[in-house]
């Protein structure tokens, strides 16, 4: 009974001292503890171990992932990077010389975070958390990752992977970097100078990876595919020192992150049960070999006909298929942001063209539009366009007056959502101030006597308390409500969200089309290289395919 009290008191203790990881918002799942054990990783140095036919036809792959400590580091993360290398099994590539720096790496201390159904929560312990604390990770628990990385994500790791194998890289080779973890904004002043989160609270923010890119041999071309929270701000590396002021970088490089620099992205969450996993790579890797998560066959997007699957068709396939709040960005995005515009300069100096009627615009006719769209752009609009019910001419406007309507419909649903906050708040003052009137120790978990509230005869005593007069089922009444409604405005999100997918193509397809009014000839090169790059394949083969 002591131990059992002993392990009841820490459960309460946790509930109350939880801290908040980043994301997850909703907790809702409840995995199975074990994990995986995949094979494990080897270290890669160029020419060890494979032959010079071997280094020239499949790519590297340096993996980075994991949370920033136990808190923020779920299990989906983990979950990630084995269906990485699931996808990569099923491209033929699992001989791929590759690195993968994962969490607190091989230690044996509990880095990572899951929840277990069979890990049950006593009434009286989400009562206390919920009125006195916080239910925050209440059912979460850890274990060390089971990845068996080659160490852990770290900048000294990162630095020397940089300096013992991507140093010495060659035309002929190709690199793949894949970071599965979690991000931060930038600052007021370099909004865009976004970060990725590495172990034990270390960081790397966009410009400072750059510099890393920079150690590469000027002529190894280098795709990157990131997921974390303001991912977007690292499509800035293709220009130098992450500048889009001091022009595009010598190195080609080209990448798809899972939302633009200023919003948070979906994705990690403790719940092992992966039919619920929901962020950018799961729709990216499914396109690019043919099988979800599960295992479940897709036919991989096609959309210009050539018979594979490039990245840039990838992107595009999570742009139509993702059910989250991401606005995914590639680096060309990025590119013709900087280099073209949407409407014409004031200074016709500026442009090649004097007639202002040769630049296309976001408002324009959309069968104008569509018509200077390649077929992947075409694909996207047109799936959009169906999913939003937009038929209009000009859709800029319409799905822009659709993310009105969805902003309304939202402001409704929050003003719906004050009276259940309300009595649910009211409630959970009441009851917190009649167990500290009657128990003052609970106000304090590391009390001696706090623990005595979870012996049987007095936690019959907390929970009669609460449930007096149906002070309790109100309280969870009034929770489930507000919870409904929280849905429902996720739901209108989730629909705005794909309005600014829409608009965000549109301008992308406008910018592309205006860009040889305005840019030089080096520049419109840069522009196909790029692109050039975005449309390769994940693939064993050809140098360069």
């Amino acid at each position: 009974m002591k131990a059992l009290s002993l392990i009841v008191f820490a459960a309460f203790f946790l509930s109350i001292l939880s801290g908040k990881a980043c994301p997850p918002d909703e907790e809702t799942g409840e995995p199975v503890a074990a994990p995986d054990q995949p094979t494990e990783d080897q270290p890669t140095e160029v020419g060890q171990n494979e032959s010079e036919t071997n280094a020239r036809s499949l790519p590297y792959f340096l993996v980075v992932g994991g949370g920033y400590s136990p808190g923020g580091n779920q299990v989906s993360l983990e979950k990630n990077v084995l269906y990485f290398r699931r996808v990569l099994g099923e491209l033929g590539l699992l001989e791929a010389p590759r690195h993968l720096l994962f969490a607190d790496g091989r230690d044996k201390g509990r880095d990572l975070q899951f929840m277990d159904p069979a890990f049950e929560v006593p009434e009286l312990n989400r009562a206390l958390a919920e009125l006195l604390g916080s239910t925050k990770g209440i059912a979460n628990q850890y274990r060390s990752n089971g990845l068996a990385p080659n160490g852990p994500s770290s900048l000294v790791e990162i630095d020397k992977w940089f300096d013992a194998t991507g140093s010495k890289l060659k035309q002929d080779d190709r690199l793949m970097i894949y970071f599965t973890g979690h991000g931060g904004r930038g600052d007021k002043k370099t909004p865009e100078n976004t970060t990725a989160y590495l172990w034990n609270n270390q960081k790397v923010k966009m410009k400072d990876f750059t510099k890393r890119l920079d150690k590469l041999p000027v002529e190894t071309p280098v795709v990157l595919v990131m997921v974390q929270c303001y991912s977007g701000g690292y499509a800035n590396l293709i220009f130098k020192d992450g500048d889009p002021k001091k022009g595009m970088a010598d190195h080609p490089r080209a990448g798809f992150f899972a939302t633009v620099h200023d919003r948070v992205a979906a994705g990690c969450t403790p719940d092992i049960r992966e039919e619920n996993y929901q962020e950018y790579s799961t729709n990216f890797w499914e396109a690019l070999c043919g099988k979800t998560r599960l295992g479940a066959a897709i036919q991989k997007p096609d959309f210009d006909g050539d018979g594979h699957t490039s990245y840039a068709e990838a992107h595009a396939h999570v742009i139509l298929t993702s059910a989250t709040i991401d606005v995914p960005v590639k680096t060309s995005d990025a590119f013709l942001r900087r280099y073209s515009r949407t409407q014409p300069p004031k200074d016709k100096n500026a442009s090649k063209s004097d007639d202002p009627g040769e630049w296309l615009k976001p408002e324009d006719d959309f069968a104008k539009v569509f018509e200077r769209a390649n077929p992947i752009e075409r694909a996207v609009l047109e799936g959009l366009s169906a999913k939003l019910a937009l038929h209009d001419q000009n859709r800029a406007k319409a799905a822009r007056d659709l993310m009105k309507k969805l902003d309304d419909q939202r402001k409704k649903l929050a003003d719906q959502k004050k009276k259940p906050d309300g009595d649910r708040n009211r409630i959970k003052g009441k009851l917190a101030s009649e167990i500290r009137k009657r128990w003052p120790e609970a106000g304090n978990p590391y009390h001696p006597r706090a623990r005595e509230l979870f012996k049987p005869e007095i936690s019959k005593q907390v929970m009669d308390l609460l449930k007096r007069e149906g002070e309790w089922e109100k309280y969870l009444n009034a929770k489930q409500v507000s919870s409904r409604l929280e849905k429902k405005r996720f739901e209108l999100d989730r629909r705005k969200v794909k309005c600014m997918r829409f608009l965000r193509t549109l301008d992308n397809v406008v910018l592309e089309a205006n860009l040889p009014l305005i840019a030089d000839e080096k520049t419109l090169a840069r522009h196909e290289a790029l692109r050039a790059l975005e449309n390769e394949t994940l693939r064993a083969g050809d140098p360069g395919t």
